[in-house]
C-alpha cells in the first residue's frame, strides 16, 4: 500500500494552527504509518511535489520532512525511482526492541554495527544508477581496455576527474596531470617511488592519520612531526624534502588551514625545493561555506609550470562506497613522466573494469543530485549528534561542531590517571562500537578525545551509540 492511499483512506493532514512546524507534523505521521505497519519496508512514497499538493502545503515542508526521515534512516532515496521505506529500518528496529532497558552494555553480537560510522551511507547509494553505468560501458566495451592497461588510468576517467575538480573545487588541471590510483595506500606508494623519498626528511602534521605515518615510515621516509595550531600545520625552520598536509580539513582536528599559512607554505616550498602533498582526505562535504582555494590552485596562480610544487591527493571512496578503491593524484606538469614511470614500475593497481563505469557515473547529472542530497542528510546527522552529546555528556565532553567532513571531535574534559581516551576506545570496541582515540593520532603531546562519525549512521543508531558511550564514561569515573 502506498502512502498516497493511506493519506486518502485515513484522511491524514497537517494542522496549520498547530505551533509545531508542518514538516515535523508530517514526519510524525509517516513514522506512525511505519510503526503501525501500514507502511512496510520497500513501500514507495509519493514525490515531495505530489505530497505537497495532496496536503495543500508548501513543497519546502514535504522536502524537510523527507530529509529528516532520511537522516533518521527511516526513508531512503533511489535515483529515478523515488523515496522508499528503508529495509535497514526494519532490521534496526528489531534489534533495538530487544535491547535491555538498563544501561548495561549489550553483548557484542547483539549490537548493530555503525553506531559512529564516518563513511558514506550505503543505504542511500544510488545502486540502480551505478548498475546502469556498468551496463552502458560494458555492453559495448572500449576495445583498448581489453588489450592493455592504460598508462595513468583510463583516459575518459582522467578527463572526467579534471572536469569534476574544476566544478566542485575550482581546481584547474589538464587530464594529463591526473593519475588514477587504487586508493590512499597506492597513492602514498606512488609518491614515495616517484620522488625517491627513502631516507629523505618528510614533514607530517601532528596529529595525523596513523596509517599515513606507518606507511611512509615503512617506505623508508625519515619523519618529522610538525604541530598543528589554529591556522593549520606550522612551517618548520629546517628544510624538508616533502610535507604532507590536509589543508582543506585537517585530519583529525577538522580545522581548515588559513590563507596566511597556505601562502607561508608555498613560500617555504620555493625556498627549500620542498614538495607539498595536499591530501583532500575527508574534506568532500562542506556544510556552511565553500572551502578555501586549494593549495594546488594557489600555486598554479603564483608560479609557472616548472616551479609548481603541490601534489593533490583525492579519492572517491567517501562519495561512493569504501570498497571502490579508486583514487587519484593531480601532479605538477614537471612530474607527469616521473609518476607514469613509477606506476609502470610498481604496476597499475587501480581496477581497470571499474574505471569506465566510474567516468560514466560521475558525468551523469544524478551524481550531483546524490551529493547534494547526502550533504543535507549528513548535516542533519551532524547537528543531531552534536546536540545529543552536548545534552547527555556536556559535563564530560567538549564537542566541536565541524564545518565539513564526516566526523566530529569530542574532547574529554577530565580524566584520571587510571584511564584515558584509549581506554574508552577499547571499552567501546569490546561492544562493537568504533570510536578512535584522539591521542592515538599524535606523535607527542597528545590531547584526549574521541572521533565520532555521523555520516553513515542513522539518528537512531547515533542515539544508541551515545547511550553506550555515556555508560562507559560513567563507569570510568
Amino acid at each position: 500500500m502506498s502512502l498516497e492511499d493511506d493519506l486518502a483512506t485515513l484522511n491524514i493532514n497537517v494542522d496549520v494552527r498547530n505551533p509545531q512546524p508542518l514538516y515535523l507534523q508530517l514526519a510524525a505521521h509517516i513514522r506512525q504509518l511505519i510503526s503501525t505497519q501500514r507502511l512496510i519496508a520497500g513501500n514507495q512514497l509519493p514525490s515531495s511535489r505530489k505530497l505537497a499538493k495532496l496536503l495543500s502545503i508548501s513543497r519546502t515542508s514535504t522536502l524537510n520532512a523527507y530529509d529528516q526521515l532520511i537522516a533518521e534512516g527511516i526513508l531512503i532515496t533511489r535515483p529515478s525511482a523515488g523515496i522508499f521505506v528503508s529495509q535497514l529500518k526494519t532490521k534496526k528496529s528489531a534489534t533495538i526492541e530487544q535491547a535491555p532497558s538498563s544501561q548495561r552494555p549489550l553483548p557484542t553480537e547483539q549490537i548493530p554495527s555503525g553506531f559512529f560510522e564516518s563513511g558514506p551511507d550505503i543505504e542511500q547509494f544510488p545502486a540502480a544508477e551505478w548498475a546502469r553505468s556498468l551496463a552502458r560501458v560494458w555492453r559495448h566495451p572500449d576495445s583498448n581496455l581489453l588489450r592493455h592497461v592504460p598508462q595513468g588510468g583510463y583516459w575518459p576517467l582522467r578527463e572526467t576527474v579534471s572536469r569534476y575538480l574544476k566544478a566542485v573545487r575550482n581546481l584547474e588541471c589538464e587530464p594529463e596531470q591526473v593519475i588514477i590510483t587504487a586508493g590512499s595506500r597506492d597513492s602514498m606508494t606512488l609518491i614515495a617511488e616517484a620522488l625517491s623519498l627513502s631516507g629523505k626528511e618528510v614533514a607530517l602534521e601532528n596529529p595525523c592519520y596513523p596509517l599515513l605515518k606507518h606507511s611512509l615510515k615503512t617506505l623508508g621516509a625519515q619523519l618529522s612531526h610538525i604541530d598543528v595550531d589554529k591556522q593549520g600545520m606550522q612551517v618548520p625552520a629546517a628544510p624538508m624534502s616533502l610535507a604532507w598536509m590536509s589543508a582543506a580539513r585537517q585530519y583529525p582536528l577538522g580545522l581548515p588551514m588559513s590563507t596566511e599559512r597556505r601562502l607561508a607554505w608555498l613560500e617555504y616550498s620555493q625556498q627549500h625545493n620542498c614538495w607539498l602533498v595536499e591530501d583532500d582526505y575527508d574534506a568532500e562535504f562542506q556544510y556552511h561555506k565553500p572551502p578555501l582555494a586549494p593549495l594546488f590552485s594557489m600555486a598554479k596562480q603564483q608560479y609557472p609550470d616548472d616551479r609548481q610544487t603541490v601534489i593533490f591527493v583525492g579519492s572517491f571512496s567517501k562519495l561512493m562506497f569504501r570498497t571502490l578503491r579508486i583514487g587519484y593524484l593531480i601532479v605538477p606538469p614537471a612530474l607527469i613522466s616521473s609518476f607514469l614511470q613509477a606506476q609502470s614500475s610498481l604496476g597499475n593497481l587501480a581496477n581497470i573494469p571499474i574505471q569506465p563505469a566510474l567516468a560514466d557515473f560521475i558525468s551523469h547529472r544524478r551524481f550531483a543530485s546524490h551529493l547534494r542530497r547526502m550533504r543535507r542528510c549528513y548535516q542533519q546527522r551532524r547537528d543531531f549528534l552534536h546536540a545529543l552529546l552536548s545534552q547527555q555528556l556536556g559535563d564530560q565532553l567538549e564537542v566541536e561542531l565541524p564545518e565539513s567532513g564526516m566526523h566530529l571531535l569530542a574532547h574529554i574534559k577530565n580524566h584520571s590517571f587510571d584511564w584515558d581516551d584509549r581506554y574508552i576506545e577499547q571499552r567501546l570496541a569490546s561492544q562493537g562500537i568504533y570510536a578512535p582515540a584522539l591521542s592515538a593520532h599524535y606523535a607527542n603531546n597528545p590531547q584526549q578525545g574521541l572521533l565520532l562519525g555521523f555520516s553513515g549512521a542513522a539518528e537512531e543508531l547515533l542515539s544508541q551509540g551515545v547511550t553506550q558511550l555515556k555508560t562507559v564514561m560513567e563507569r570510568a569515573k
